[in-house]
């Protein structure tokens, strides 16, 4: 009885660790795309000895790959059959209900920001430098920032991973509230 007891769990052993591996299709393609642009502001930090430019480069550059680091996370637990899971102030963190809401919303304001971009690049290729071009760059630098961690809130919510704000965004209620960074600030400069 003892062996039969045996057999049956290595049968269920066996057959458990030949079940499908989840798919990571979906967070490898991100994360392709989070290389390419590391790679592009790696050389526009290299471009930047110093000042302010390279601080926001820089920024921009370790928010990319936080962001990279965070979902690479996520596909070694699946790969490896981990359970990945997140709690926020102690309870279990799951992701918004509106999600797919969240999600659309954050894209709609990336593609706000990145018109504003074209034409802020636009208007900084009038200049070939003195002030006004430096200002010109700074805000083109600081569009790019405001993208990069738009996307970083749209790849961890898209990815179920909670994002960690320095101020907390109040809500009603208890799920997680992800607001957006108004990018009507962006014209003050």
């Amino acid at each position: 009885m003892f062996n039969y007891f045996k057999i049956l769990l290595l049968g269920i052993l066996l057959l458990s660790g030949c079940s499908n591996v989840p798919s990571t299709e979906k967070i490898e393609s991100d994360i392709g795309l989070l290389d390419k642009e590391i790679k592009e502001t790696t050389a526009t930090v290299k471009d930047y000895s110093g000042g302010l430019l390279a601080i926001l480069a820089n920024v921009r550059l370790e928010t990319l790959q936080s962001t990279k680091a965070m979902l690479e996370q996520k596909k070694t637990g699946l790969k490896r059959y981990i359970p990945v899971s997140y709690s926020v102030d102690g309870k279990k963190y799951s992701s918004p209900k509106n999600k797919n809401d969240l999600l659309r919303e954050l894209e709609q304001d990336i593609e706000n920001l990145k018109n504003d971009l074209a034409k802020a690049e636009k208007e900084s290729e009038q200049y070939g430098g003195g002030l006004l071009g430096v200002l010109y760059l700074t805000q083109v630098a600081t569009i790019k920032n405001s993208i990069a961690f738009l996307e970083q809130k749209r790849l961890l919510l898209k990815h179920d991973i909670p994002y960690y704000s320095i101020l907390p965004a109040t809500s009603k209620s208890n799920e997680p509230s992800f607001k957006s960074t108004p990018g009507k600030d962006i014209d003050k400069f």
